[in-house]
């Protein structure tokens, strides 16, 4: 409760001390000389800009099958600062706090599977899944060089990439604490990072990196066995390498991402759009390539994140036509059967052309995923609708070398309404999304691996307003 007590009030007092700064009127101090260097500082203050945020977001899960539902609505409001450039350095820092306005079995297992909310916990806290009102954390807290083409980055800072990225999609975002450089052309742009400790999307304390593996679900041992490496992984970061060139309606690029003594994971992507009279082709592929590195994090295999010998090859691919407002694409993702495709759902939300909100292929080896999507998105509007549907052809259920999760061969269907405001409630943004999962094989699974996954309707509503 101590430590509580002093991180709330370091918030409350930086926040307040900033804001002061800000507001500050130097004309109306007349302890201050003109020239002094505390006003000239107050003065510079002020070319920099708050950023407000308020997020309420309301989600719920439906289950078939008598299984117990889940509902609630979230709340919060996130403050921060970013400074003007200062001979070629700007510092920032932000936080955020989350209430639970209400819940419905949030905190009941069902009594026919034992299990409990997957997705709506995750909007809070999971490692304190009765804790709503006390949910505060600092967020970003970093300092930047940047000269030309140039920006060195140090801190707690957001972070985009294909597979290491914010995945926001609940209150709060992943945030990577560590040091980035960063190079940008018209037509290039190069990323070198690496990464020490993160906040997860879905829980408020910092980790560092080596316990960061586990806090969501572990799924099952490879081995068969009921050991898990939460706990038990020896890394000291994430190293992230990153290309990406754009040019005559070509996009090509090429990431690198290093989990030190765990991992190695190479993945690429070119993409090329086709001009036409009325309409554009759109054609992409993309693969990746993973291999352990020394044993996977632990020297027992039965701790280890991924197999000593263990490799994943992938690769997706697209087809797409746009005419006018529409765009409808044909996608592709495949996972060879030699190996699961593994990275940590902790670090972020995977980009494949064949990905769909509210599931991921991580954890599965043997899989082919065939997707067709569809959106409008009007130009001159100030909205925008996308539909999914595909069918997942997982690994067998019973086959724990290649099928992580237990879950079997499902349908997916997704749909999301986007609207933004204009005018006087600039700033406001809407959102609708709705899910929903099928067996694919009748009675392939039984009730407890269904739960939360599939024969169930996932909805959501977001407000966002930002100023």
């Amino acid at each position: 409760m101590q430590l509580l007590f002093y991180k709330r009030t370091f918030l409350i007092i930086l926040i307040i001390t900033i804001s002061f700064a800000i507001n500050a009127q130097p004309g109306h101090r007349t302890d201050i000389h003109p020239d002094s260097i505390s006003k000239r500082l107050w003065m510079d203050l002020d070319k920099g800009y708050f950023e407000f945020h308020k997020r309420s977001f309301a989600m719920s899960t439906i289950n078939e099958g008598g299984l117990h539902d889940y509902f609630t609505v979230a709340a919060g409001a996130g403050l921060g600062y970013y400074s003007p450039s200062f001979h070629n350095f700007h510092l920032g820092f932000s936080g955020f706090f989350v209430f639970q306005l209400y819940q419905h079995n949030l905190h009941v297992d069902d009594p026919n599977t034992g299990k409990g909310s997957r997705y709506e916990h995750q909007l809070y806290d999971l490692n304190h899944v009765k804790n709503s009102n006390d949910l505060d954390r600092l967020e970003e807290f970093y300092i930047t060089y940047e000269r030309k083409n140039l920006k060195f980055e140090l801190g707690r800072q957001k972070v985009e990439s294909p597979l290491l990225n914010e995945n926001d999609n609940r209150m709060r975002p992943n945030i990577f604490s560590g040091l980035t450089a960063k190079y940008k052309t018209e037509h290039l742009k190069l990323l070198a990072g690496w990464f020490i400790a993160e906040t997860i999307r879905g829980t408020i304390h910092w980790y560092k990196i080596d316990h960061t593996f586990g806090i969501y679900n572990q799924g099952r041992n490879p081995l068969g066995d009921t050991m898990t490496y939460k706990g038990n992984i020896t890394t000291n970061g994430i190293g992230v390498l990153g290309a990406e060139y754009e040019k005559n309606h070509w996009e090509l690029q090429a990431w690198n991402y290093t989990s030190e003594n765990v991992f190695n994971l190479t993945f690429a992507q070119v993409d090329y759009e086709l001009e036409l009279e009325k309409t554009s082709l759109h054609f992409g592929a993309q693969g990746l390539y993973q291999y352990a590195l020394n044993n996977g994090g632990n020297t027992n295999p039965s701790l280890s994140y991924i197999l000593p010998d263990e490799q994943a090859f992938a690769i997706g691919s697209r087809f797409g036509i746009t005419y006018n407002a529409h765009e409808l694409t044909m996608n592709y993702f495949g996972i060879s059967d030699q190996g699961r495709y593994l990275f940590p759902r902790e670090w972020g939300r995977e980009k494949f052309y064949a990905s769909l909100t509210r599931e991921i292929f991580e954890g599965y080896g043997g899989l082919n995923a065939y997707v067709l999507k569809y959106k409008f998105n009007p130009s001159e509007k100030n909205y925008w609708l996308s539909l999914g549907a595909g069918y997942i052809d997982q690994p067998n259920i019973n086959n724990v070398r290649l099928n992580k999760y237990g879950l079997d061969d499902y349908y997916h269907f997704t749909g999301t309404f986007d609207y933004k405001f204009k005018g006087y409630l600039e700033g406001l943004d809407i959102k609708c999304v709705v899910i929903y999962k099928k067996e694919a094989n009748e009675g392939s699974m039984n009730y407890r691996e269904k739960m939360n996954k599939v024969d169930m309707i996932n909805l959501n509503l977001i407000v966002d307003y930002r100023f």
